[in-house]
């Protein structure tokens, strides 16, 4: 090998190894967006990081250099999210907006106000904030407390404040809304539909959670010892968001933001806990999975519906192993597993899944796709219709909208999706796709991390459009300058010639008169 690569391969694994103490704030209830937080933290960890990571979930595992902090959560914490759950699983769309805002901003005050942390940044000092982030901008103040560097990590699509914080470009003209059912945008009627998405985003969603993070920042940042919520949310070093091109579509992107989709996706699925094992290593029909994931529950599914369910499952040939909150499941089929929670990337792993009932959260799509499993998409809330719209257009999934689930159009999705095989084809498509990259998620999320540190932030990724307000980020002030100055040299023009004319018409006058 050359010697000067050696040298600087040398380099490069000196720097990189260096020991940073790096604290991960995450106060969320969701535990599927802690889990790619999670992953990233423990790579850190096994990298020689001193890692401390503040949740209300620990890891279930030991791991050397990686220290959890679990939340204490309030009564009334607890409440919201649950009320939350239940317009989630319902369907709910005002229900889940009133109940969503209230748990981010109750329980992002409760963590910063919490005597464990009160304490942790009296008594300690870190090299970089991450935060797992869910519009609790106000997290970054920790970086100006600590003097550090500040990451952001969000685990679903590019949000409109997420583009804010580095100055990215909306770009709707061509870049579809992380809301929309499609990944181009390519009609009059696309962009019209795009253009409003982006502009409810920056006049509607921007104002009011800016409005209501600043609140909550200069509580616990007051402004005469900490620097201003505007200018530490314009200080973050990194963004890092859980998607890729291949799902989301392509966008043009700041060097600072950087897509890590399939963060959670490991390269090599861990072994099965014994009884998922056996279920489904003996099931030689297959079977399927059926999860709404850890925000949504499958216990507030309503009744009827669940009965709907149950009964189409009891008539298949397939195994079907089910997401359920609860010990008991009323008339449970004997082909039906439940268990409270699952280490859903791993069962998708199986070679004996065929399909996966989903409500399409963004971890469980990349997931599904990147384990080559069809999806029967049953989406909810928030960004999981479009989510199904994707990959119905792409051609791997079949929707259902909860209103619409009957014996007979479950059964017809489930004989199309297990029957068919262009979607397994499709996704096993996608899935090469999604995974031809440089670097893995996994490596490139480090790499990037490990970039800030070793850069001392990074300053020099930081885009200056990020500082302008609106008028200048989008060359309003420019573009009226410019008719300013137009108009006043048509202005003069116009007095110069008339004044020409008037001399030339006078001193023909005068001629005239002579003659």
């Amino acid at each position: 090998m050359n010697s000067k690569l050696v040298a600087v391969l040398l380099i490069i694994s000196i720097l990189s190894c260096e020991s940073s103490k790096i604290l991960f704030m995450n106060p969320t209830f969701s535990k599927s967006h802690t889990i790619p937080l999670q992953v990233l933290a423990k790579i850190l960890a096994n990298r020689g990081h001193e890692v401390t990571f503040v949740s209300p979930f620990k890891l279930n595992e030991k791991v050397e250099n990686y220290r959890d902090i679990e939340l204490k959560v309030s009564k009334e914490s607890l409440k919201n999210f649950d009320e939350f759950s239940k317009a989630m699983s319902e369907s709910n769309p005002i229900g889940v907006m009133t109940a969503a805002t209230k748990t981010i901003f109750k329980l992002g005050n409760e963590t910063l106000q919490s005597p464990m942390i009160r304490k942790l940044m009296e008594t300690e000092n870190f090299d970089l904030i991450v935060v797992g982030w869910f519009t609790n901008n106000f997290l970054v103040g920790l970086a100006d407390h600590f003097k550090c560097p500040s990451v952001i990590f969000f685990s679903g699509s590019i949000f409109s404040l997420l583009h804010q914080m580095v100055g990215n470009p909306l770009a709707p003209e061509g870049a579809a809304h992380g809301m929309s059912g499609t990944k181009e945008v390519n009609t009059f009627k696309q962009r019209l539909g795009n253009f409003l998405g982006y502009a409810f985003d920056v006049l509607v969603i921007r104002t009011y959670f800016n409005y209501r993070s600043k609140t909550v920042y200069d509580y616990n940042f007051p402004p005469d010892r900490y620097r201003s919520y505007d200018e530490m949310i314009r200080n973050v070093s990194l963004v890092l968001v859980n998607t890729h091109f291949t799902s989301s579509g392509p966008r043009p992107l700041l060097p600072n933001l950087v897509e890590v989709g399939g963060l959670q996706v490991k390269p090599n699925p861990a072994p099965l806990p014994e009884d998922l094992k056996t279920f489904l290593d003996d099931a030689k029909d297959g079977a399927i999975l059926f999860s709404f994931g850890s925000n949504a529950k499958s216990i507030y599914i309503p009744e009827d519906k669940q009965k709907i369910i149950l009964k189409v499952f009891s008539k298949l040939k397939q195994r079907v192993i089910m997401k359920w909150e609860s010990d008991v499941l009323p008339g449970k089929p004997k082909n039906v597993l439940i268990s409270k929670w699952l280490p859903q990337d791993d069962i998708l792993a199986h070679p004996n899944i065929k399909a996966f009932i989903s409500h399409c959260g963004y971890g469980g799509v990349i997931e599904a796709k990147s384990n080559g499993v069809p999806i029967i998409g049953i989406p909810l809330g928030a960004d999981q219709k479009g989510n199904a719209d994707k990959i119905v257009e792409e051609g791997w999934a079949v929707r259902l909208d909860m209103t619409d689930i009957t014996e007979e159009s479950l059964t017809n999705a489930l004989k199309e999706i297990l029957s068919n095989p262009k979607y397994r084809d499709i996704v096993g498509k996608q899935a090469i796709l999604a995974k031809d990259r440089p670097m893995n998620a996994q490596d490139t999320a480090v790499y990037w991390v490990e970039y800030v540190l070793r850069h001392n932030g990074a300053p020099h990724l930081h885009y200056p459009g990020a500082d302008l307000n609106f008028f200048q980020a989008n060359s309003i002030d420019v573009i009226l300058f410019i008719f300013a100055v137009i108009y006043a040299a048509f202005k003069v023009i116009k007095l110069i010639c008339g004044f020409i004319f008037c001399r030339s018409k006078k001193g023909s006058n005068e001629k005239l008169k002579r003659n």
